[in-house]
């Protein structure tokens, strides 16, 4: 190994130190309220070190933020199968969205519920613009699905994004609210995944044409 490469094996390994460090005090003590002492302790590293790999908090906190994101997109993507009918893959990616809180509830946990303050100034735009792209490809999964749902009449909505963003967000909501123990005195021992499926069916039943649901609640009360 050339001394070039080893040297940057280092930095890439102290780079990593670092951000594992961030890590245990974001989830912690959330974003605001830990500090570059903190993570420089937790690293077991000087502080003037933190600053020769980041600029800032800020940019610790929003690295983080796209690896979970970019985490995130993989998971999706891989569960998609172009063969099955929209509804199907949108079933199957609340089913992954689901099993990626199981797998890293502390990624999510950090997406999703620890408050992030706009980085705008804090960090490089171009950083901000190439995480907002993953993110929007991410929810464009979700959009596409539905899209296509639409062309091929099994669902009947007005805006396809705003429809996509509000399936997103019920379902982040139900697996954010419900998997807090704080909430088991008044939710019960929900069964999480369970509930996650109900919810997109629920909303999937909502987006059919008028005809269809009528049919459908006609056959529930013939039941």
């Amino acid at each position: 190994m050339t001394t070039e490469r080893r040297r940057q094996k280092e930095a890439e390994a102290r780079k990593q130190q670092i951000l594992k460090a961030a890590w245990e005090c974001f989830l912690k003590k959330g974003i605001s309220g830990a500090s570059m002492d903190e993570i420089a302790h937790t690293s077991e590293l000087a502080k003037g070190t933190l600053y020769l790999y980041f600029s800032s908090k800020e940019e610790i906190a929003f690295s983080l933020l796209v690896k979970a994101t970019e985490d995130l997109l993989k998971t999706l993507e891989a569960v998609l199968e172009p063969k099955l009918p929209p509804a199907e893959q949108i079933r199957r990616l609340a089913l992954a969205y689901y099993r990626f809180f199981i797998s890293q509830p502390e990624a999510f946990r950090y997406m999703f519920i620890i408050p992030h303050d706009s980085y705008s100034g804090q960090v490089a735009e171009e950083l901000i613009t190439q995480w907002g792209n993953t993110g929007k490809t991410a929810l464009g999964i979700l959009a596409g699905l539905l899209e296509q749902g639409k062309l091929e009449g099994d669902f009947d909505f007005r805006h396809t994004w705003s429809t996509a963003v509000a399936l997103w967000s019920a379902l982040t909501g139900v697996i954010a609210i419900s998997s807090q123990d704080v909430r088991r005195p008044f939710l019960g021992n929900l069964d999480l995944e369970r509930t996650v499926m109900e919810t997109v069916n629920l909303l999937l039943r909502g987006m059919r044409p008028m005809h269809e649901s009528n049919q459908a609640r006609r056959e529930s009360c013939d039941i």
